[in-house]
């Protein structure tokens, strides 16, 4: 079986004689100490600028072209055999035309700037090790956002590569899955989040509710746009949503909110992209999400990932409540740092979940540089005992 066909199987029929062989991703500082502890150095990743994190095969839908850049694990899905990583249609999701990039402060190990990418203007780190500290976000008030529409034109060319239908007629006669989305830019709480920050938008469920209902009809309507010149024309195998709107403890906004606001959203997106054969919708939230899941599954959601094991979100509970919920991660990243015992421990459940079918397991997040290659390797060579059973 090809990774399309290993893919296919699980989600549409639940159980498979092998399993996609896939990991989440990894922070770019792990493969380096794992290149000093034997993992061969062929093509070391790219380090996005300013971000330490190298993508693995399932992570995640790029807002770039630049195929001269290499962002996915190279070396490491080469060395343990993984399964062709899922490709997503580069569809430019982002504000076009970017923003200007202006630098406000710098100094030898840190840099305030506006970000090209999304007009944030953030304090980070020049080496990436840390997370960016955010100033100011593009949307304060209606006149911002009224101004920022003008960025999302989604018959705007530039939006996709240069000779796309020869990349679509390639897609036809592919090996691995294909998907759309994953970006910052492709959900609906997080929508909010980008443009105005966590607690500009929190207090704008309260304090101006239209406006907020005003920002989610566009984004719906523009994403259904800007996808449908993908799916109308080349069979997808899912739509990637990336929110990320839960914590350790919690969903960021009540069922409640959830169900006025977003709800809404997530029903008339779904239900446009059924109609041309789409069938799979999966939603990337860290945190624990467990509160949020049959309204995602109301609104047309079929799988859920990463399953954070330290948020508390245990994949056989899970299971056990939603059998038809396509579940993908949940194994306890932390468990690869503390010894074979653990490591062993942790992928009992693996072999249950599989046996219980529609499961894709991975680390529940990016592997951390606490994990040394040995324990890696350990880890690998057992679970792909339990893939190949």
């Amino acid at each position: 079986m090809n990774c399309k066909d290993k893919f296919i199987s699980i989600v549409n029929f639940g159980r498979a004689q092998e399993v996609p062989n896939w990991e989440f991703g990894y922070w770019y500082d792990t493969i380096q100490k794992w290149y000093k502890e034997g993992l061969p150095e062929i093509n070391p990743p790219d380090k996005l600028e300013y971000i330490q994190w190298v993508y693995g095969n399932v992570n995640v839908g790029l807002d770039i072209f630049d195929d001269d850049k290499n962002y996915y694990s190279s070396d490491v899905n080469n060395y343990f055999k993984f399964d062709e990583r899922v490709h997503y249609a580069p569809v430019y999701t982002a504000p076009l035309p970017k923003y200007d990039r202006i630098v406000f402060e710098e100094n030898r190990d840190t840099i305030v700037f506006q970000r090209e990418s999304d007009g944030k203007i953030v304090k980070t780190r020049k080496d990436g090790t840390s997370m960016p500290q955010f100033f100011q976000y593009p949307v304060k008030n209606r006149k911002d956002f009224i101004k920022i529409i003008e960025k999302f034109n989604p018959d705007d060319v530039k939006r996709f590569p240069d000779k796309f239908d020869e990349l679509l007629e390639r897609y036809r006669k592919r090996t691995y899955p294909l998907a759309i989305g994953g970006t910052l830019f492709s959900g609906f709480f997080s929508i909010l989040r980008e443009l105005m920050g966590l607690e500009a938008t929190l207090l704008c469920f309260y304090d101006d509710p239209g406006f907020i209902t005003e920002i989610l009809e566009f984004f719906t309507d523009y994403y259904i746009r800007l996808y449908l010149k993908v799916v109308s024309k080349v069979e997808v195998d899912y739509v990637y949503i990336w929110e990320d709107m839960s914590y350790k403890n919690g969903p960021l906004i009540s069922p409640a909110l959830f169900e006025q606001f977003i709800l809404p959203c997530y029903k008339k997106f779904i239900s446009k992209l059924k109609e041309y054969q789409v069938k799979n919708f999966f939603v990337d939230t860290d945190g624990n999400c467990e509160l949020l899941i049959p309204l995602f599954i109301e609104g047309g959601v079929t799988g859920l990932l990463p399953f954070e094991a330290a948020a508390g979100m245990d994949v056989e509970k899970v299971r056990a409540k939603y059998p038809e919920l396509i579940i993908m991660g949940g194994i306890d990243k932390t468990a690869l740092s503390k010894g074979r015992n653990e490591i062993l421990k942790e992928l009992q459940k693996v072999s249950r979940m599989i046996d219980y079918g529609r499961y894709i397991p991975y680390t529940d997040h990016g592997v951390q540089p606490d994990v040394s290659f040995d324990n890696y390797k350990f880890y690998r060579d057992e679970l792909k005992k339990i893939l190949y059973k």
